[in-house]
Parts: C-alpha cells; structure tokens; sequence
C-alpha cells in the first residue's frame, strides 16, 4: 500500500512537472514573447512622442551653434593668454 502511495505521488508531481514545463515554455518562446512586449511597448511610447516643427529645429540648431562659437572663442582667447603668460615668463626665467 505504501508502494502504491509513492508511485503515484512520483507520478503526480512527474506529470505537474511535465505540466509546468508545458506552460513556462523553454528559453527561446520566453525570450521572444519578452523581446516582442519590448517592441510592442516600444511603438506605444514611440506614438505618444510630441515631435518638434521645423521651425523649432532650426532654431535649436542655431542656438547649439551659437553656443559652441562662443565657447570656441573663450577658449582660444585663454589659449592665447596663457600662451602669453607662459611666454613672459620663460623670457624672464
């Protein structure tokens, strides 16, 4: 009798094993059905960006530009300063 309990509690938990199995899926249809929620999740959000007109496009643009041309110049007037600087004192040394 005892016998008979064991095989059928092997046989049980080897078929909810089995079954288990069966709806976790193996590692490729979990990757994919992970990869594909990614995508789906991915088009959603991209539906949901306002994007900027062309007139503001243009504006930044110029505004980034503007920006590295100032910075472009206070950073060769230092150049030059300390080129200078460094100069004037090899001379004096």
């Amino acid at each position: 009798m005892a016998d008979e309990n064991k095989s059928l509690d092997t046989q049980k938990s080897s078929a909810e094993k089995t079954k288990k199995q069966q709806q976790k899926g193996n590692f490729f249809s979990r990757a994919g059905k992970g990869i594909s929620k990614w995508f789906r999740e991915l088009v959603s959000e991209g539906k949901k960006v306002v994007w900027p007109t062309w007139k503001q496009v243009v504006n930044n643009t110029l505004v980034v530009i503007g920006c590295i041309l100032v910075v472009g110049v206070f950073v060769w007037a230092l150049d030059i300063a300390f080129a200078t600087i460094r100069d004037l004192l090899v001379s004096v040394l």
